[in-house]
């Protein structure tokens, strides 16, 4: 795993060398998110498993959807209710003009602000996409509009678009009869069933480490546990 991480640059595996904006999620569990989600299905045969996934998809898809059409906020709900917030943070905070942009916001620790840059020594504007209270603030000051420096990804008419296309459902109607006989539905292959319980746990990969375990009886890291130590104490 080290050898690989090498050969990638630090950027793209790193959040400390990261540049790009966050918008406020970070997560590396997407694969066992999915994985949940198809849970029913996984066990399926492969046209099965495939079908299943298009029919989730478009049921959220449409749900979604439904649910955006009767938002009247220009951002989405749960970014309004934010933005609402940080206003309230920052209400009576003392700002100091420095330029035509740049502020200094006086709050537990002062804070620079540059609005033509989209900039806050806090660094959260920058992670985020999403003004921070000390930005809010110097937003106000300089009697702006919060929602001009808000990225269009909260936007609830971005929401909206991410989620208007359609999934069309495929009918089996659609499916032509062979020769006039019946369908003909083809079996998985006959397996043999392994003795023993089925495996349950994911598979390392090339190279995965397991995590070092402090030992109940020892008190070492180690491989063992308080019920696997072998050494006498």
């Amino acid at each position: 795993m080290r050898t690989f991480l090498d050969t990638l640059p630090k950027e793209n595996w790193s959040n400390a060398f990261f540049e790009g904006a966050r918008y406020g999620e970070m997560w590396s569990n997407v694969a066992e998110s999915f994985n949940s989600w198809i849970c029913e299905e996984r066990s399926l045969p492969i046209y099965q498993l495939v079908d299943g996934i298009r029919v989730k998809m478009m049921e959220m898809n449409s749900e979604r959807f439904r649910a955006a059409h009767n938002w009247n906020t220009f951002l989405c709900p749960e970014m309004e209710e934010r933005l609402n917030q940080v206003l309230e943070v920052g209400r009576h905070w003392e700002i100091s003009r420095s330029s035509l942009s740049v502020f200094k916001v006086h709050s537990d620790i002062s804070v620079m602000v540059d609005l033509q840059k989209r900039f806050c020594s806090c660094y959260q504007w920058q992670i985020k996409g999403f003004p921070c209270e000390h930005a809010v603030a110097a937003i106000i000051k300089d009697d702006g509009n919060p929602y001009d420096y808000v990225e269009d990804f909260f936007t609830a008419e971005y929401y909206k678009s991410s989620y208007s296309f359609l999934i069309y459902p495929i009918l089996n109607i659609d499916r032509p009869d062979i020769d006039g006989h019946e369908e003909i539905v083809v079996e998985p292959p006959l397996t043999k069933k392994q003795s023993g319980r089925p495996k349950l746990r994911r598979m390392k990969s090339i190279g995965e480490q397991s995590r070092p375990i402090t030992c109940g009886r020892c008190h070492r890291i180690g491989r063992h546990n308080s019920r696997t130590y072998q050494a006498q104490i």
